[in-house]
This record gives C-alpha cells, structure tokens and sequence, in this order.
C-alpha cells in the first residue's frame, strides 16, 4: 500500500512513490497516486481533515488530524536537490487548519552553498603549499625529495583520519564533525609558516649536487600532519550529508558538484596565490587562508542543519520514536555509542565485498594522479620550462577548470541515462569509470612519450587528462551512495579511500626520489602515472555491481 492510515504514528518508507496532495475547500482531501515505480497503483485515499504537516526528514511527510487520535504518514519524493526538499507546504484554509512550513528550500540552498564554500577552502589550503613550497625550497634550500616530504606528509595526516571520521558521522551530527575539522585545519594552517621559521640550512662542500641541506623539518612535518588529519572530516560528512538530502537519481550530479568544488578551491589557490605571494610574501598567504577558514566557521555553525526539518518548530513528544530517537541520537553516552559501533559495523562483510574491493582500486589509481598534480603540476612547469611562480601556477588553473566541468558533465549525463534512459546502474559507474581512468592515462602516455618543447602543449595534455579523470564522480564517486544506507555512507567512503591516501601519498613522495635520481626526468612520472590508472581501472570493470550492500 502506497499510504497508510492507523491509529498511530506510521513512517512509510517507500521512496520510490510519487504522489500529489490536492487540498479542497471540504473537510477533506485526497492523495491520488500519479506514479509508482516498485508498488502497485492504488486508488484515492480520503481521509479526515488535518491541523498541521511537519516535514521529519527527506522525502517523509507526517499529517496530523484534528482527532488527536488519528496520525499519518507519507512520502513526496523532491523533483530537484537546489529546488527544494519540499514543496511550500504553507496553505490556508477557511476552516481555520494551520499547516507548518517546512522551509526545505532555504535550508537546502544554504546547506550546499556552504558545503561547497567548505570543500572549496579545504582544497585550497591543501593546494596552496604546491605553490608556496617554490619560494620556500628557495628561501631554505629543499632538494626534491624534501619537497616530496612536505607535500605527502598531509596525506598521511589524512590517511590516519580517514576512519576515525567514518565512524564520526556515522553516529554524531555531520555539522558539528565538519564544523571542529574546519578549525583544526585553519589553526594548522596559521601555524604552517611558524614552523617552517624553525627549518635551518646547513651548508655542504660547494662542489656537492646539493649546495645546502635542510634541518628540523618535522616541526613543519607535523603540523601539515594535523591538516590533512583535520581536512579527512571533509568527504565522509559530505557523503553523510548527501544521503540525507539527496534523492538517489540525483546524487551522481550531487557528488559530481562536491568534486566540482574541490576543483574550485584548487584553481583559486592557483589563481590568487602568486599575486598574494608577491604582494604579502608566503607566510602571510598562509595567516589569510587560516582566517577565512575561521570566518567561514560562523555561518556553518549558525545556518546549517542536519536534516531538512526545523527541530525548533516541532514537539518531541509528538514525534515517532524512531524518528526522535534517530534525531537526537547525538544526546546519548558517548562510549555507548562508540561499543555499538564496535558491534554493529560491518567491517567483514565491507573487507570482503568483491565490489568494495574494486571502488577501493579505482580510488587509489585516482589518488596516485591526484595528488601528484596538486603537489607538483606547478614545479614541472618550474622545472621543466623555467618559468617563475605565476606563470607556473596559471598554467595550472585550467586542469582544474577541467575537473569542475568534467565532473559535473559527467554527473549530469550519469544520472540522465540512470531516470530518463533506463541504463542499468552498474552498466553506467563502470562506462564512466572507465573513461575516467583510461582517458587520463591516454593523455599522460602522450605526455611521457615526449615532453613538448611548449608548456602550452603540455597544459593542453594535462588539462584533458584531469578533466577526463573527472568522470569518476559518475563512477566509485558515485557508487558509494549507491553501495551503504545512510548510516554507513561516511564511513564507507573513508574505508575505500584510506589504501587510496596511502598509494597517493607514496605517489607524492615516490615522484620526488625519481626526480632526484632521473635528473627530472618527467617522462617517467607520467608514464609510471598513465600505468597505473589502466591498472587500477581493471578490477572495477570486473567486479563492481551496483547493488546496494549496506543499510
């Protein structure tokens, strides 16, 4: 049965179900059903009249009679992500029903408004080393594989908070694990340049390779840890909150957008940095980007919401106990909370899925190019073209430019030929997926086969291959809304990605001793990066399925 009508409160589940609520002038009003995808078609349902409908949560309506006695439940499934979770529920009646306005709109618009201001600023901070480490290696003398160091040292950072964060959201409010992550990595990253101070210049025998060598260095290395351990809240709140939010035919897009701004704040970084560099010097760069992120702060904490509805207008009381329960769940114990995770996580079944196995390969074959091009795009063009730090990193803002694109086109498409195509699911994340990987890595084997006499040649090759890797946010990007409920999501996301962070960082590091020991010989790199994606992309073609795993 589409609706249901009983005594008691009712949450029906059915978000498949399209329906319409037609209010008369009478004292009732009916639910014709218009479409139905997984049940059958019923027919109109009258029922008594109504004195208020509250919006608990995505996609789910409660109607209260005026018989106190007499609750009900439904499901209107929203036809856009930024159109609004709800309709404007706001109606007046001429005999006197008052009915909640449940502001869906407003609430999401600045739930995702911010979300993308956040993962932008995230990105851009991340990024802004890439650019900053070229007056730094100058100013204290840091070979390539110091550099390398500096660079990967987030990633492990980022690695160690991967699951942690998982598990954060998987039981605590997502506004307040991205809100405390938001100011660890702002404090961190006001502290990067008063430990780079503490960095001291030895000087060696003047006929080495290396006229000067770094020391104390970890003071640096730590803290740019701390970052990467803070930013890793990042993703998996973002997963959490999409579940919550998003309607399954829209989340490829949904996805697409949140790498989307990732590409953002990484062409910002590139396009204002140098300008600021010039003008302030690197550290003040640092002291800007560390407040706007405490400043960003204020309006997430004040505006943003969990769930689509407005707990102040609502009486517990009156609620489902599941509903209640599921909503305040962050007021219970917390070392209960955490034994139940403990308990109720379904680590074997995750380690074990043959498709998680193949989301986890894909996402690490991403990483290695990933994090090689924000660590090192700008010093290619520096090392290979001699070109100084601005032009270095304009040449890198079209790759990001790219990525934006690519990935919301990618989105876009994926989720068209998911609702209007009839394409199956599995079928769709494996096409892009595999664009996604072998695309990029068709480029880069043009790039390694000769390095172009031209940087625009090669801005051009590198710009086409981000922009094609992209597309993964149609594939695992995607896939893992689609594998794990909305419990599980985060975590899911962090569990796939930690073997990813890790091969990304040794990626980083690896690049600098094969440029200390090559010569800087970039066509290894690219080639070496170009194998990789082909072979990561193997195990998803094989083995994904997009059958949901984890509720």
């Amino acid at each position: 049965m589409v609706f249901q009508y009983r005594r008691k409160w009712s949450i029906i589940n059915l978000t498949a179900v399209y329906i319409s609520i037609l209010f008369h002038q009478s004292n009732s009003f009916s639910i014709p059903v218009v479409r139905t995808i997984k049940w059958p078609i019923c027919r109109e349902q009258t029922i008594p009249p109504i004195s208020k409908i509250i919006l608990l949560r995505p996609n789910t309506f409660c109607l209260h009679s005026k018989n106190l006695d007499d609750e009900f439940s439904l499901i209107e499934t929203p036809e856009t992500i930024l159109n609004g979770i709800s309709p404007n529920l706001k109606q007046s009646r001429n005999d006197g029903t008052n009915v909640e306005e449940a502001d869906g709109k407003k609430a999401v618009y600045t739930l995702f408004i911010l979300t993308f201001f956040i993962a932008s600023l995230a990105a851009l901070d991340r990024v802004a080393m890439s650019i900053a480490i070229l007056p730094i290696s100058k100013e204290f003398g840091l070979s390539d594989s110091v550099k390398g160091q500096i660079s990967s040292v987030f990633s492990i950072g980022y690695g160690l908070g991967a699951i942690p964060s998982g598990l954060l959201v998987a039981v605590f409010r997502p506004r307040y694990i991205m809100a405390v992550g938001v100011a660890f990595w702002s404090f961190a990253t006001i502290a990067t340049p008063l430990t780079a101070n503490l960095i001291q210049s030895d000087a060696l025998w003047p006929t080495a390779a290396v006229a000067t060598v770094a020391t104390n260095i970890a003071p640096l290395l730590s803290i740019r840890a701390v970052m990467g351990l803070a930013e890793s809240v990042v993703l998996p709140s973002i997963q959490r909150i999409i579940s919550v939010w998003v309607d399954p035919e829209k989340k490829s897009l949904a996805i697409a957008t949140v790498f989307g701004a990732f590409n953002s704040g990484t062409m910002l970084a590139y396009l204002i940095s140098p300008g600021l560099l010039e003008e302030f010097g690197w550290r003040n760069m640092f002291y800007l980007y560390g407040a706007a992120g405490l400043i960003l702060l204020v309006p997430w904490v004040l505006f943003t919401q969990d769930t689509p509805y407005t707990p102040n207008s609502l009486d517990p009381s009156i609620l489902p106990a599941a509903i209640n329960d599921d909503e305040h769940a962050e007021d219970g114990d917390f070392w209960e909370k955490l034994a139940d995770l403990r308990n109720n996580t379904p680590w074997k079944e995750m380690y074990k899925s043959p498709a998680i196995l193949a989301m986890t390969a894909a996402h690490a074959a991403n990483n290695w190019g990933l994090y090689n091009s924000l660590a090192w795009t700008p010093t290619f063009y520096s090392e290979q073209y001699g070109l100084n730090v601005r032009d270095s990193a304009l040449l890198s803002i079209t790759p990001s430019i790219a990525g934006a694109l690519g990935g919301v086109l990618a989105g876009f498409t994926a989720d068209r030929l998911l609702a209007e195509g009839g394409w199956d699911r599995t079928t769709v994340r494996k096409i892009f997926q595999g664009i996604s990987l072998l695309g990029s890595a068709a480029c880069l084997l043009t790039l390694s086969n000769h390095i172009p006499e031209k940087a625009s040649t090669a801005q051009a090759l590198l710009t086409a291959a981000v922009g094609l890797q992209a597309f993964n946010a149609a594939g695992y990007g995607a896939a893992n809304q689609e594998k794990a409920g909305e419990k599980w999501s985060g975590l899911l996301y962090s569990l796939t990605s930690l073997p990813g962070v890790a091969f990304g960082t040794l990626g980083v590091y690896a690049t600098g001793r094969l440029l200390d020991l090559t010569g800087q010989d970039w066509s290894i790199v690219y080639g070496l990066t170009a194998s990789i994606n082909i072979v990561g992309v193997i195990p998803f073609l094989i083995w994904f399925d997009g059958k949901k795993e984890f509720d």
